[in-house]
């Protein structure tokens, strides 16, 4: 997995390739946890690349939304492919991030 991160403003814009699986978890939380200590206060994560995404990366963007959400911030998911959308809707996920 990979994460490619830029900032523009208060705006972070993140690109995740790959399978966000048991260590590409790890990887996104040490990408997310970056965002959370800078000033942004948006954060638009782009998984145009993610072909997977198992458990434990569902955890840390879950860590993370409870988080940045409670200091103000917004968090929009882009680019889902079929499996990963279906896999938001059924486990709710689209009621939290704006997809």
């Amino acid at each position: 997995m990979h994460v490619k991160t830029s900032l523009e403003g208060k705006k972070t814009l993140m690109a995740v390739s790959g399978s966000i699986d048991i260590p590409g978890a790890e990887q996104l939380k040490k990408s997310l946890t970056k965002v959370l200590d800078s000033d942004s206060d948006e954060i638009i994560i782009d998984f145009e690349e993610v072909n997977f995404i198992g458990s434990s990366g569902i955890g840390k963007l879950l860590l993370f939304y409870k988080n940045f959400t409670a200091k103000g911030g917004r968090i929009t998911i882009v680019n889902l492919n079929k499996e990963i959308t279906m896999l938001f809707k059924a486990i709710k996920l689209d009621k939290l991030f704006n997809i």
